[in-house]
């Protein structure tokens, strides 16, 4: 049994959505910026459409969280964003100091080849370990919202569109949270390990995780800053 000293995975799917409608809505209020300080990383984003494609977007992204990860989470915010060709976006988190760590996600309604990957990142004893996802038309990945990540430059000569968002769950329910079987603190979150019967996660996804810990300890350059180890 391979297990990990801190656990922290990511969890990725697809979803079946009115992509056409969520990217022709997204694009009527692409200049409804949520911020128009270039300094902020606010003004990448636009206002998240209250359409019908939209709101059906949520709820099967809400329906993933509450089925897969734990069934007290709900999105409570979301925005949309629009990477134009030579795009990037700056190294960022959804961190929040007023409240436990909880849930990002993000979806992806409009890509292109080599339209920027999403990189997660993080130091541990000034030795940096990244990973990185290629976004697909579709995709939905859900993540810490502490873990550092940014976007590499848009090289295709077309947008990227995705619709990103939090979840948490309501206040009444984070005593809930800590007990309930493989949630969020679980499976996002750094976790106490005492040994493999404690390791938090549901069946069906050990294995996966299992394999990629097995795989990046065999890695000889694992401790090389020069070469970044994938981490899940």
């Amino acid at each position: 049994m391979f297990s990990p000293i801190f656990l922290c995975g990511k969890y990725t799917t697809e979803l079946d959505v009115d992509n056409k409608q969520i990217n022709e809505d997204v694009l009527k209020r692409r200049a409804m910026k949520l911020d128009d300080n270039p300094g902020n990383t606010l003004s990448e984003d636009s206002y998240f459409p209250e359409t019908e494609a939209c709101n059906e977007l949520i709820q099967k992204v809400d329906f993933v969280i509450q089925n897969e990860i734990n069934p007290y989470f709900k999105s409570y915010n979301k925005w949309a964003h629009i990477l134009e060709p030579n795009e990037s976006t700056m190294i960022h988190t959804h961190d929040s100091p007023t409240s436990p760590p909880h849930l990002s996600w993000v979806y992806y309604s409009k890509t292109d080849d080599n339209c920027g990957n999403i990189v997660w990142q993080s130091t541990i004893h000034n030795k940096f370990f990244t990973m990185e996802e290629t976004p697909k038309v579709g995709m939905l990945i859900i993540f810490p919202n502490w873990m550092p990540h940014f976007t590499k430059k848009n090289n295709s000569n077309n947008i990227r569109i995705s619709i990103s968002g939090n979840a948490k769950p309501d206040e009444k329910d984070y005593n809930a949270v800590g007990t309930n079987p493989g949630g969020l603190y679980n499976i996002v979150g750094v976790t106490h390990i005492k040994s493999a019967a404690d390791y938090p996660l549901r069946e069906q996804h050990r294995e996966t995780l299992n394999s990629t810990y097995r795989a990046t300890l065999q890695r000889p350059y694992l401790i090389d800053t020069s070469h970044p180890a994938t981490l899940c």
